[in-house]
């Protein structure tokens, strides 16, 4: 008797060995059939972009996760018009002296504090859009 139930007690570890281990062979594996998302498309930074820390530089379309209204911004001074067309307080300051000249646009009251470089001052362009 103890041994029929030894033998089943066995048996038994063996099938819900055998059927767990597709179940935790499919979860390390369910990273890999993610689908992933495309890149953004990039366009023409034009002669701006956002500088970055350790001399990268960032396009100035990042600035439309702040808002939309920010969305077609190309240049530093069209940035402070349209900041105080909406009613911000908005200062830039250029930095002329030094390897990277740039220019620096401040808005405390909405919260936005970016730097800006010409394209040919930056030592890390960003990557090119992928097809």
């Amino acid at each position: 008797m103890i041994d029929t139930i030894s033998k089943n007690i066995s048996s038994m570890l063996v099938v819900v060995f055998l059927a767990a281990a597709p179940c935790s062979v499919l979860a390390a594996q369910a990273d890999k059939t993610k689908v992933a998302k495309a890149p953004p498309v990039m366009e023409d930074p034009g002669p701006w972009l956002l500088a970055g820390r350790e001399g990268e530089c960032a396009p100035i379309s990042i600035l439309s996760k702040k808002g939309a209204e920010y969305s077609d911004i190309q240049s530093p001074a069209q940035l402070v018009e349209r900041l105080r067309a909406a009613g911000q307080k908005a200062d830039n300051k250029e930095f002329k002296a030094g390897p990277r000249p740039s220019v620096e646009v401040r808005a405390p009251s909405a919260g936005l504090y970016v730097m800006f470089v010409k394209k040919e001052f930056c030592d890390k362009l960003p990557a090119p859009p992928t097809k």
